[in-house]
């Protein structure tokens, strides 16, 4: 691939990739969930399967938004203090907020990586569908290092209009 489409690619990866995820979830829990309603209500029986591998995507969807979150700016923070300062002030508090929000996530890596190396160990496998655990047990190390990619690109972000703003103030 040319250097080209590769920034095409990462470019597409990086502004839709969580929403991607998301949407296809979301497809998937109305189809399994339909298919037990329709199992249980119509053939009067019930699918062991459909409820687990739900309440699996649902795992799986809550820890993928952590980064969503961070990419779209719509975390969970106090503005109104930050609000009455400069923008460029402002720029510098959002830098230093996603600095700490690297060092936690990061952080949370850790027990994170230790959960993953527990479930690899145990072999435990879920109920109905038999899928080994560490499919689940993963979720939370993936969020936390999205995270921590979302936070770095934020403070590229931030650091970049910062510059492009003082060009702008000295001319």
């Amino acid at each position: 691939m040319k250097k080209k489409g590769w920034k095409a690619f990462l470019r597409a990866l990086d502004e839709g990739f969580e929403e991607k995820i998301a949407m296809v979830v979301m497809v998937l829990i109305a189809i399994f969930m339909g298919m037990q309603v329709c199992a249980r209500y119509v053939f009067n029986s019930s699918l062991s399967w459909p409820e687990e591998i739900c309440v699996y995507m649902l795992i799986w969807m809550g820890m993928i938004s952590l980064s969503y979150c961070i990419r779209k700016n719509s975390s969970i923070k106090v503005e109104m203090l930050i609000n009455l300062f400069p923008i460029k002030v402002r720029r510098i508090f959002h830098i230093l907020e996603d600095v700490i929000s690297i060092v936690f996530y990061g952080f949370l890596c850790i027990p994170a990586w230790q959960l993953l190396g527990k479930a690899i160990r145990s072999g435990q496998v879920s109920a109905a569908l038999h899928l080994p655990m560490y499919f689940i047990q993963i979720a939370p190390l993936i969020a936390f290092a999205l995270a921590v990619i979302r936070s770095v690109q934020d403070i590229y972000f931030n650091a970049k209009g910062f510059h492009e703003k003082a060009q702008e103030d000295e001319r």
